[in-house]
């Protein structure tokens, strides 16, 4: 629902004159058009002394002087707003009262009030300023706009890995209300059953439609299997191609639960299943690059690729230095700052102590990076 823009029409004027009898301070920045004579011309407008503009103030309501100055000289409301810091009310107490304006909290004894024989009351809002509410707070989102910020959640969910449950915790439900109040947030289910889906098959439609467009004996792939820290393993393949605009794009095509065992065999027909889903035929394959292990290798035999692999060159690397680092003196050396690092690792009071050496020496405070066998830059790193 969207909300028209209407222009209000104002009478010649040639002076402004305050309106009497109005304690608003609102009204500081506003007049009412009059002639040469000081004759009042319209009691329902207000024309702002800062931008000549005429606004709706039927009845002397504030209303709009207040949004016109929120929204176009927010300097000067925000000098109204810290001006009007005592507030003076004058109405019969109820329950409902508080319920109706919440910028009126509920009256407490002993607060900062004097109440008056009558049961009216004055009293003092030491709170923060409340920003005044208007209608368009009060209307939803459009279904477009409504659409628009659901699939920038979603996005955000997905790529940055986040659980479903924070849509459901009160604080990320609070902040979005925070950054748009007008925006109803789904829960848990939708993104679960609906949005996540959606734009996973829109990713894989946009990569079919890419694929579709080159040379299907123009791909190289890349494959690995792999074991999380939860202990479950995985293997995951990606393709590699580049567009008729000459440009080089990668996508993976599965990051799959493979709880076979992982043999040449198994692992072959993994990869030639994920790559019919795509309409990748294993025989049109360019290149096709791996670890040296052997299963992966018996898998390339398997898929008849043997003249199309080539060895991660990155492993080579790791796979040399290893075999350097398997000198004895080398060796023992090393075991030895493994022991010393995980010394360190273990003991929160050893880390503390080691911090405050390095500090008393006026050296640059480090911790001990851990070494990992399958990264050998780890292991000169704590060397």
């Amino acid at each position: 629902m969207s909300v028209a823009h209407r222009t209000l029409e104002c009478p010649v004027f040639s002076q402004l004159l305050p309106k009497k009898k109005s304690k608003s301070r609102a009204w500081e920045h506003f007049g009412l058009p009059a002639n040469e004579s000081g004759q009042i011309v319209s009691e329902d407008i207000a024309v702002c002394k800062l931008c000549r503009s005429p606004v709706s103030a039927k009845s002397g309501s504030t209303s709009n002087l207040f949004g016109h100055l929120r929204l176009h000289h927010p300097l000067k409301f925000s000098e109204v707003s810290n001006k009007s810091k005592v507030v003076t009310a004058t109405v019969q107490y109820s329950p409902f009262c508080a319920a109706v304006d919440e910028s009126i909290d509920e009256p407490q004894p002993h607060s900062n009030m004097a109440v008056s024989e009558s049961n009216q009351f004055n009293f003092v809002d030491n709170h923060r300023h409340k920003r005044q509410k208007f209608m368009t707070d009060f209307q939803r989102l459009d279904d477009q706009a409504s659409k628009r910020t659901t699939d920038s959640v979603t996005k955000f969910l997905v790529c940055t890995m986040q659980p479903y449950n924070l849509v459901d915790r009160k604080e990320f439900i609070n902040m979005v209300k925070v950054l748009n109040p007008r925006y109803s947030l789904p829960g848990r289910k939708h993104f679960t059953a609906t949005a996540v889906p959606k734009l996973y098959n829109e990713v894989r439609d946009k990569i079919r439609q890419e694929l579709s467009l080159i040379n299907k004996d123009t791909i190289s792939v890349t494959t690995d299997c792999w074991t999380s820290i939860a202990n479950t393993p995985y293997i995951t393949i990606t393709v590699h191609f580049i567009t008729s605009e000459w440009a080089l794009k990668s996508a993976c095509l599965a990051c799959a639960h493979f709880d076979d065992d992982h043999n040449g065999k198994n692992i072959a027909e993994v990869l030639r299943s994920i790559l019919n889903d795509w309409g990748i035929d294993v025989q049109n394959i360019m290149s096709i690059t791996t670890d040296n292990g052997r299963n992966i290798l018996k898998s390339i035999e398997e898929l008849n690729l043997e003249n199309a692999h080539i060895s991660c060159f990155a492993h080579n690397i790791n796979i040399g230095v290893n075999h350097s680092l398997d000198i004895p003196v080398l060796k023992r050396a090393i075991a030895r700052l493994k022991k010393l690092q995980n010394a360190f690792a273990m003991s929160w009071k050893m880390k503390r102590d080691l911090h405050k050496a390095q500090e008393l020496l006026q050296m640059e405070v480090k911790t001990l990076p851990s070494a990992c066998p399958t990264r050998w830059w780890s292991t000169l790193k704590l060397v």
